[in-house]
């Protein structure tokens, strides 16, 4: 579906270039400090209130919250079942880490073997000797298991190892 264009109407392209050649308009420098000053002289109208300072309700603010806190706290340690709560739950805290902390020593000490192993392999890797010492000894496992498997494994009558099981 095509518009019809007046003739007397102006292109789209004239219209963009007219738009292009018109400045948009910009606020002088420090215009927003000009006016914010202007605005805190002017006297306020009848029945407005001035703006309270933010660094004062934010102080109190923080009172009403501290006065709640400290009433609830109050009112918590007054009552006996609160109170032993309070106290098992920081004693079984104290626990946990406790064992958290042993935990953590007896991991690290994990780790730093295998860290070891783990050097000890890769340099043995780094040589030809110690990767063909290494394919082997890991050829010998598994030959011993598959061989073990076979011998606790067996369907034979005769066999003493089935009177293990």
């Amino acid at each position: 579906m095509e518009r019809d264009d007046p003739p007397d109407s102006l292109s789209d392209e004239q219209l963009i270039a007219l738009f292009k050649s018109v400045d948009a308009p910009a606020p002088s420098a420090g215009f927003a400090e000009r006016t914010m000053r202007a605005v805190l002289r002017a006297p306020l109208p009848a029945g407005r209130k001035a703006l309270r300072d933010p660094l004062t309700a934010m102080f109190g603010w923080a009172a009403v919250i501290a006065a709640v806190a400290l009433s609830a706290g109050m009112v918590a340690a007054s009552s006996p079942i609160v109170a032993s709560s309070f106290s098992r739950l920081i004693t079984h805290g104290v626990g946990t880490g406790v064992w958290l902390m042993q935990l953590a020593q007896t991991g690290l000490r994990v780790l730093e073997v295998l860290t070891t192993t783990g050097l000890a392999v890769s340099r043995a890797i780094g040589t030809a000797e110690g990767t063909t010492g290494l394919v082997l000894t890991a050829v010998v496992g598994a030959l011993s298991l598959s061989a073990l498997h076979r011998v606790l494994i067996s369907k034979r009558e005769d066999s003493q190892w089935q009177e293990l099981s």
